[in-house]
């Protein structure tokens, strides 16, 4: 398939997301047309305001459009009308209850919605925010490294034994997998329709300064920087460094997960390719060292050390993207710089 390339216009789904935001600016800083898809007028509002304050010369070369329900037969129609590319960052809401099919149902269909939408169009590639967990459960998969080759077939076998009683954890996870690969189908199957390739991107934790400049407080958080910012800064955070969970987990940098969304859409190879998004597997007492003074007593000599953990493989990524992954340093200190930079720090340095 032919890639894509500035000034190309590229939809991007969930564009009020951590992750979809941080696209949406790239693209246009880059030189993109971009379509940002949310869910509501008022969002489609803000996200426009957003982008005309931070980058006013793009302004011109944004439109927002309402998709309310991604799971919707015929959702992202009209957004996907005249795009090259889609960069698919949305993910659906699932309500906490113990039906596993409140999970499943709309990860596929949210997933496999955007592909049927594109069939009508002349789309050349769509690039998926996938998981690491539909590759394996951090908190349960045995010590080892985990590649692209690999599927979370444990999530999926414990959801279909236990279902109901499944941790709420495994079935979001058997979810990511069930829709990564009703996803990976879907071109297979329309061999003689469908004018796009795939790319899957499988992000770990994904922390990292935010590109929202409109968020009151720490409580209106993201998922994954609001698990950042109270295992290490909320004034109610565990006491003690080994009580925060998990104990060990792999991360990468939000900015390193946007670079390689729009580079899976411009380089050749990444077609037809699922690629892992991870920098390293990292102890809270490791992003510690990197505060001075530092919140909380840490010994330099073991913050670093690892008991045998779950680690992705990022050798994929490097080769093809050609990426230079941002140290765990680098996203520490600029997470932090922003965090102080909207006030949420206050209770720490007084």
């Amino acid at each position: 398939m032919p890639t894509i390339t500035s000034p190309a216009t590229v939809l991007v789904t969930g564009a009020n997301g951590y992750i979809g935001l941080w696209v949406v600016l790239e693209l246009l800083a880059q030189g993109y047309t971009v379509r940002g898809a949310v869910r509501s007028a008022s969002k489609v509002d803000v996200l426009a305001a957003l982008v005309a304050r931070k980058q006013p010369e793009a302004k011109d070369r944004f439109k927002g459009y309402v998709v309310p329900d991604i799971t919707a037969p015929g959702a992202f129609d009209e957004a996907v009308k005249g795009a090259d590319g889609v960069i698919h960052t949305a993910s659906p809401v699932s309500p906490p209850i113990d039906d596993p099919e409140a999970y499943i149902r709309p990860a596929v269909e949210g997933t496999v919605g955007i592909l049927e939408s594109a069939l009508k169009t002349d789309v050349r590639r769509i690039v998926i925010v996938s998981s690491i967990a539909s590759i394996a459960s951090g908190t349960v998969a045995p010590p080892g490294v985990y590649t692209e080759e690999q599927w979370n077939e444990q999530a999926i076998m414990t959801v279909e034994e236990q279902g109901k009683d499944a941790p709420r954890i495994i079935k979001y996870n058997a979810s990511k997998a069930l829709a990564e690969r009703a996803a990976w189908a879907f071109p297979e199957k329309h061999k003689t329709e469908a004018k796009y390739d795939l790319c899957m991107i499988n992000p770990s934790w994904v922390f990292g300064p935010l590109a929202d400049d409109t968020l009151p407080s720490p409580a209106a958080l993201p998922a994954t920087p609001s698990h950042f910012y109270n295992m290490l800064f909320a004034a109610d955070r565990p006491a003690a460094l080994h009580d925060r969970e998990p104990r060990c987990l792999n991360y990468v940098d939000v900015r390193d997960v946007t670079e390689m969304l729009i580079r899976a859409l411009e380089v050749l190879e990444a077609g037809g390719e699922r690629i892992i998004a991870n920098t390293q597997a990292v102890k809270w007492e490791e992003w510690q060292l990197n505060l001075l003074p530092s919140l909380e007593t840490v010994d330099p000599t073991t913050a670093t050390q690892h008991s045998p953990h779950v680690f992705y493989a990022n050798d994929q990524s490097k080769r093809i993207f050609g990426i230079k992954l941002r140290t765990v340093r680098d996203t520490f200190k600029d997470a932090v710089e922003d965090f102080r930079s909207r006030g949420w720090l206050k209770h720490l340095e007084a």
